[in-house]
């Protein structure tokens, strides 16, 4: 949690971590390279999980258009990134 980069002047009208493409937008200062950080985690056969969502900085689409634009783009960057799973909570327009 807290990888997103709430209130990024970068996010979309109305959004608080995705860009107008639906890209999620990475709190870089806290986390300065997502893919290091995972590729790391499996040099010690660990495993890493990518938090899709949250309900601290949650970003609400308001059309199943701009939900699934979302969507398809936080699962590219968790492919992006190598994470191993996703987890959703029941925060923002992604729910499990």
């Amino acid at each position: 949690d807290n990888w997103q980069a709430c209130g990024s002047p970068k996010a979309a009208d109305g959004m608080h971590y995705h860009d107008a493409d639906g890209n999620p937008i990475v709190n870089t200062e806290t986390f300065p390279d997502l893919k290091a950080m995972t590729d790391h985690a499996h040099s010690l056969n660990l495993t890493s999980g990518w938090y899709g969502n949250n309900c601290i900085c949650s970003d609400h689409c308001s059309t199943t258009e701009e939900c699934d634009q979302q969507i398809k783009a936080d699962v590219e960057a968790m492919t992006l990134f190598n994470f191993d799973s996703w987890k959703l909570d029941g925060c923002g327009g992604e729910k499990d």
